[in-house]
């Protein structure tokens, strides 16, 4: 099934893009969503999200502890942390689907 590439975007010829939703991409997309969500901001999954989306004492283990709770069925394989400038965190992960 397709579903609507987050952040929506369109193509050049003018066609939102999607992806397929059992796809490395679309688990690289639910990753995404999880780490760009601060805990509590979504009302109806509270648990939803890191602890600290700033950065300031964030930790591997927070970020791969949020996926497990927030995204089961994806894996985070690898995590990494860099700056990116003042007040900014690069964060990198590694999925997979845990039941492909």
């Amino acid at each position: 099934m397709q579903t609507i590439s987050h952040p929506m975007r369109l193509d050049s010829a003018g066609s939102l893009v999607t992806v397929d939703d059992a796809s490395g991409r679309a688990a690289a997309e639910l990753a995404g969503h999880v780490i760009a969500c601060l805990r509590g901001e979504r009302s109806l999954a509270p648990a939803y999200g890191v602890a600290d989306a700033a950065g300031a004492g964030i930790s591997t283990s927070q970020v791969a502890g949020a996926l497990a709770i927030c995204e089961p069925e994806i894996t985070a394989k690898a995590v990494s942390l860099s700056s990116a400038g003042p007040d900014r965190l690069r964060v990198n992960v590694d999925v997979e689907w845990s039941q492909q």
